[in-house]
């Protein structure tokens, strides 16, 4: 009876247990990491309203059993937001890719000597995102632009060259305003070129393009003296610390990126044309006065000398990275070439660097450290010409050069024969030619530079560590100037050679003790204290030589020059020996407080005043964690930040207290020639350091499910015992002497926001934004001082534009004689420039009659970025921005003065006549005099699509590398820009220096 009721009800039951079975189905799937594409291992995939579950194996693979669909399935990993999946049919694995938590106040940032919770912070601190960090560029400098709020940016054209920071505006006049950069925990200044001297290579290069961009895993700015203090008399402009990437435990990894792309000027000058030039020749009654209307027509377009030393310029970039980690080893192997080709013929930029950085565990409780940079850098610049040529360089000889003058001659040769050339560039009927100047001239920086951090960590106890680390920045420095007998440099000397080294090594040495401890559930403690020594050591020696019997031996033989000058040399010694101290105390995860003292001791500052102390006290306040405001659905994180403190400045040189001697030229001393030393330059014993004191309030905030991230800051800085170079009594038998004279305040609010629009498992969508302004203002110089040239006065920020006002055209009917002329020329007459004449005297005089109108440096810099990712596609674009910046347009006037032998602008086309009144140009006049003037003071405000790169990840497997994966993208730099300003780009400014370049390019991304 029982096997009949069991039959029974198998028989009933059985299509039901079919369909189970049948709905039960096996979900497969792998997780990612949104940003790298790199697995997750050990994330939790759980079924929704389920105990099933399961963990991503190291491949991040995982399988789960679901019983029925549709199913929600949900996956999290410690420091990724949690995602939930709805599951409707399954038919291949899905891919799961978390992005990373963006609790802001949970982020660790890297600060000095160490690292902290932002959430603990107390300081400002800005952090360049992720995706900036990936940005396919050649240079650091390109990372930074806009990037951060504060933070202005103004690079170069010249491929590897130096660049501008200047973190909260300028606090220094003398001394240094660039800020401090710490890359691996090794001390540097980026705006210190590594060039030897060499007065003719203009371009330098800069130390940090020696760092592959490629090998950065993050990039933290401190910009108040809470964060910065700890650097002391090296923290008063910011500090930018730069950590390289190093290798992950379990995570053996292979990548290779090849890039490949081309540039060119972002704008060219519209200039005369053959005809027309050769039209304004005749009207001021130059050699071509004579010509009639058909003649003049016969010169036609004639030949494009800027386009002829411009350029479409290749470069490529190949990186390749080996990294990877066991229990107890992690580390990295990196290799970078990168070929750069300027848009200027024969300028180029090449850099190969190797990297390793290593740590292994030793002991349970000993670490050892090392990163090691190794690079070799090579450069051919744009050549400065010699002051007799009357042109600051080829380019700007190319530019004015008359269009009516053929580049070649008919054999493809250069042309040495311009007819129109009148001024020293000239000898008979032999001229120089700027392309052959350009082509033909070597202008050469050379780098090997080798930066190396080495350390050692031990826990006496699990809470107190001891580190040792030895640093060291070694760069050998070499620069090749030589101009042939038919270019500008050379041409008067019949060929000019000039070699320079230079060698500079800094070695540095910490020692610290760290001890955090957690005193039950309320109380943190991190202490630090420590002491460092930092010696630079430099050495550098010029020769130069001219009148070559041949063009062949370049500088490889300055012997060979007949005419020899007075070989130089130089040797110096700065040691900066340091006492530090920190204490960051947390209360309850909720108040903190960071009180720091740092005391340098210098060798730059005069025996007695050697010694600076730079305390400064920070705290914060979490308000979200408070009873009142926990919970707040739209408010997840408030924080409240005050700090104020003190740091120095010492970039002054060396023995700058001291009196220093000098060789006179040989003379002649009991019948033989003799060789002697005069004073210099006076000593200043009570020679001390500046000092900035500032103060800083900030909010950080992050609201609805944290989408939205807002930091805001206001600061002030007061920057006291300027070090100025002040008239001194003419008793002492010298002009100046440098003295502790003189305030100059920087104040100003920035605000950043991110935020996350679309944040689907699809579609995602973030931007970013950042505004800062800055007002800066020389508070005091020495007593009675009002002024230091045109561009510094008390009352006023820092690099004004210090000018006559222009006021129009004088027209025709003017009553001329009540219209003040200029000192050359007091009676005016139509189509004239008129000027103010500020002190009623009747004559216009750069004496009398200039006012300030205007500053070179901005007061608004602003930045925004946004990405866009749809499935394997992203899109990422970052802006910059400045406002509030004049620039006065040097090469506008240049252009703008007819004459007989150089080219203009051809604006000139519309100069002024009767029948032509209504117009800005003055009419056609060959008057060499001029003045600076509001006419040619432009305003310097843009914005620039500064970076935009589109990614695709593409869809291939290979199953013997199933983890392979496969990103192709292509990039653009700085194709977009809007300004008002009419030079070439209104970053590099108003002169002929070397024009920045846009760019696009493409490349292949390959890992394992």
């Amino acid at each position: 009876m029982a096997k009949v009721v069991h039959f029974l009800l198998t028989a009933i039951l059985f299509p039901f247990f079919c369909f189970a079975q049948a709905d039960e189905v096996k979900v497969n799937g792998r997780v990612l990491d949104e940003q790298t594409q790199e697995p997750v291992i050990g994330a939790n995939i759980s079924l929704a309203g389920s105990k099933t579950g399961a963990v991503s194996d190291v491949d991040g693979n995982f399988s789960l059993i679901v019983k029925s669909l549709p199913a929600t399935v949900i996956i999290g990993c410690i420091g990724y937001r949690t995602q939930e999946i709805d599951i409707y049919e399954f038919k291949e694995p899905i891919i799961v890719r978390l992005g990373e938590n963006t609790n802001f106040l949970d982020e660790v940032v890297v600060v000095g000597y160490g690292k902290q919770k932002r959430k603990e912070l107390t300081g400002a601190v800005t952090s360049i995102s992720k995706e900036t960090l990936a940005l396919p560029v050649v240079s650091i400098d390109n990372l930074l632009g806009g990037a951060a709020a504060g933070v202005n940016i103004t690079q170069g054209g010249q491929p590897g060259s130096t660049f501008s920071a200047r973190i909260r505006g300028g606090n220094s006049i003398n001394a240094g305003n660039e800020p401090l950069f710490v890359v691996d925990g090794v001390i540097l200044y980026g705006s210190g070129s590594t060039n030897a001297g060499v007065s003719q290579v203009s371009a330098s290069l800069n130390p940090l393009a020696a760092i592959n961009p490629n090998d950065i895993e993050n990039i933290q700015i401190l910009k108040d003296v809470s964060a910065t203090a700890i650097y002391g008399s090296r923290g008063s402009n910011g500090v930018i610390i730069i950590t390289t990437k190093t290798g992950q435990k379990g995570k053996d990894k292979i990548e290779y990126q090849y890039t490949v792309g081309w540039q060119q000027a972002t704008k060219t000058l519209d200039l005369l044309n053959a005809s027309e030039w050769a039209a304004l020749n005749r009207e001021i009654g130059g050699p071509l006065k004579s010509l009639s209307d058909a003649e003049i027509a016969a010169f036609g377009e004639g030949y494009d000398w800027q386009n002829a030393v411009l350029r479409t310029a290749s470069n490529q970039n190949h990186q390749i990275s080996f990294s990877g980690g066991d229990e107890k080893t992690r580390d990295l192997i990196s290799g970078n070439y990168t070929d750069q080709n300027g848009i200027l013929l024969n300028t180029d930029f090449k850099r190969y660097t190797g990297r390793l950085n290593l740590e292994r565990d030793v002991l349970k409780n000993l670490t050892v450290s090392l990163n090691l940079n190794a690079s070799k850098l090579n450069q051919n610049g744009l050549n400065g010409y010699p002051t007799y040529a009357y042109r600051a360089n080829p380019f700007e000889d190319a530019i004015r050069t008359s269009p009516a003058t053929p580049i070649y001659n008919a054999d493809g040769s250069f042309n040495y024969a311009n007819q129109y050339e009148i001024g020293d560039l000239r000898d008979g009927d032999r001229t120089t030619n700027a392309v052959s100047n350009l082509i033909n001239t070597t202008a050469q920086n050379h780098a090997n530079t080798l930066l190396v951090n080495f350390a050692v960590r031990y826990a006496i106890i699990p809470s107190l560590v001891l580190k040792v680390a030895a640093g060291t920045n070694i760069s050998n420095a070499t620069a090749n100037y030589y101009a042939p007998s038919y270019t500008a440099g050379g041409f008067t000397p019949n060929g000019y050679a000039s070699a320079g080294n230079r060698r500079t090594d800094v070695w540095q040495y910490e020692y610290t003790l760290n001890y955090t401890t957690r005193l039950s559930n309320e109380h943190y403690v991190d202490a630090l204290a420590g002491f460092t020594t930092q010696t630079t050591l430099a050495e550098e020696a010029i020769a130069s030589s001219a009148n070559f019997a041949n063009d062949q031996i370049l500088w490889h033989s300055l012997q060979s020059g007949n005419s020899r000058e007075a070989a130089s040399s130089s040797g110096s010694e700065a040691i900066l020996n340091s006492f530090i101290g920190r204490i960051n105390y947390t209360f309850r995860e909720k108040y903190n407080l960071t009180a720091t003292l740092r005391a340098d001791g210098s060798s730059r500052f005069a025996p007695d005043h050697r010694w600076g102390y730079f305390p400064s006290v920070g705290v914060s306040w979490n308000i979200s964690d408070e009873s009142l405001l926990k919970g707040k659905r739209n408010l997840n994180e408030l924080k409240l930040r005050a700090s104020l403190g003190t740091v120095g400045n010492q970039e002054i040189g060396n023995y700058q207290y001291e009196a220093t001697y000098g060789a006179t030229s040989p003379y002649s001393f009991n019948k033989q020639l003799s060789v002697g030393y005069i004073r210099t330059r006076p000593e200043n014993p009570d020679l001390k350091w500046e000092q900035t004191a500032a103060y800083n309030v900030g909010v950080d905030a992050s609201l609805f499910n944290y989408r939205l991230n807002i930091t805001a800051d206001a600061y002030y800085k007061k920057t006291s015992d300027l070090l100025l170079s002040t008239p001194t009594s003419i008793g002492t038998g010298f002009g100046s002497v440098l003295r502790n004279i003189g305030n100059i305040s920087n104040k100003g609010v920035e605000l950043e926001i991110n935020g996350s629009i679309i944040d689907r498992r699809k579609l995602k969508w973030t931007v970013s934004a950042n505004i800062a302004k800055n007002i800066n203002k020389v508070l005091k110089l020495a007593e009675g001082q009002e002024n230091i040239g045109s561009s510094i006065f008390v009352g006023h920020p820092l690099g004004v534009q210090y000018l006559i006002v222009y006021d129009g055209i004088v027209q025709k009917g003017d009553d001329v004689s009540k219209i003040a002329g200029p000192s050359w020329k007091t009676t005016v007459e139509a189509g004239d420039e008129k000027f103010v004449n500020q002190n009623g005297d009747n004559v216009v005089d750069e004496t009398n009659d200039r006012v300030i109108l205007g500053t070179s440096n901005p007061d608004i810099t602003y930045g925004f970025s946004t990405t866009l990712s749809y499935r394997d596609f992203s899109l990422f674009a970052t802006f910059q921005g400045v406002s509030g910046r004049k620039i006065y347009n040097s090469l506008r006037q240049t252009l703008s003065t007819p004459s007989f032998s150089y080219n203009g602008l051809a604006a000139l086309n519309d100069r002024w006549t009767e029948s032509n009144p209504s117009t800005d140009v003055p009419k056609a006049r060959t008057s060499a005099a001029t003045y600076s003037t509001s006419h040619y003071l432009e305003d310097g405000a843009y914005l620039r699509l500064k970076n935009v790169t589109l990614n695709y990840n593409l869809p291939v497997k290979i199953a013997a590398a199933p983890s392979a994966k496969f990103r192709v993208f292509i990039a653009g730099q700085n194709l977009l820009t809007f300004t008002k300003f009419t030079g070439f780009d209104p970053e590099t400014g108003g002169g002929t220096s070397y024009p920045l370049a846009k760019s696009v390019s493409v490349g292949v991304n390959l890992s394992y």
